[in-house]
């Protein structure tokens, strides 16, 4: 088995040309926030991490304990309030491990979503639901979504469902009740969307763009965000405000959040 990989800030990673990950980006990541000394709702990213490996025939040979030390190690070498990400891929027959970090952006002032002209996400793909290396695509949507003054864009599936954003999931509220698109949409499942869906009353179903239009209050999560109100969608070049940020469900739904995050994480 290969010692686990810890990249320091300032150190870099050499990788063979002719790897996997190299080559095709096959590999797994986990963006994990780590604030004031406790890593954030850790095990349900290595749960999902591991989960994932077994399922896209990556063997992982390290457990939880040996990945939460290197975790330690790093973290002595970084902020207080930090995003640690794990990266798991294969080497031969094998698999390494490499833990790193990087610094936490700055929350945006104003939250806009834009809500066409992504490319679909295929739903039947066996990436379908992983977080996998292979993130081209997000990071093009991501792109045209900032470009447009925008923090993220709504992607759909081949169906024309609604499934999430290029980097996070989503919620919203409509007549008083909390809706979320289901796994079936072929979103990759946050964790901290696993958090508000297993905790809270939220509705998973199919939905689509003209659900979302008559939304009072769209939220938008992920571990490196939390939960984010929705200050204004885009749709054909025109503007939309929301009032997300002021609802009574978003206050609910930080305070729920924040108190299952304190009492999940793992002190560093």
């Amino acid at each position: 088995m290969s010692a686990i990989k810890i990249i320091f800030p300032g150190e870099l990673l050499a990788l063979n040309p002719e790897s996997s990950l190299f080559a095709h980006g096959f590999g797994l990541f986990e963006t994990i926030r780590l604030r004031a000394g406790y890593l954030e709702l850790w095990d349900g990213h290595w749960q999902r991490l591991t989960s994932s490996a077994r399922e896209l025939g990556i063997a992982c040979p390290y457990d939880n304990a040996d990945v939460l030390q290197a975790v330690r190690r790093l973290a002595a070498k970084l902020p207080i309030d930090s995003i640690v990400k794990l990266s798991l891929f294969k080497e031969g027959q094998g698999a390494k491990l490499a833990v790193y970090s990087r610094p936490v952006n700055p929350p945006p002032e104003s939250v806009g979503l834009v809500m066409e002209g992504a490319s679909p996400i295929n739903e039947y793909s066996p990436l379908a639901g992983h977080k996998t290396h292979n993130y081209l695509e997000n990071l093009l949507v991501l792109e045209a979504a900032r470009e447009a003054g925008c923090f993220d864009c709504l992607r759909l599936n081949t169906k024309g469902e609604i499934a999430e954003g290029a980097i996070s999931n989503l919620f919203f509220l409509r007549d008083g009740r909390l809706h979320t698109p289901s796994r079936q949409s072929g979103l990759l499942p946050g964790v901290v969307r696993q958090e508000l869906v297993q905790g809270l009353d939220v509705q998973e179903g199919s939905y689509q763009l003209s659900d979302l239009r008559s939304a009072d209050a769209v939220f938008l999560t992920n571990s490196s965000i939390g939960l984010q109100p929705v200050d204004w969608l885009l749709s054909r070049g025109e503007q939309f405000e929301l009032s997300s940020r002021t609802d009574g469900h978003y206050q609910r739904m930080f305070e729920w959040l924040t108190d299952r995050i304190s009492a999940t994480s793992v002190k560093i």
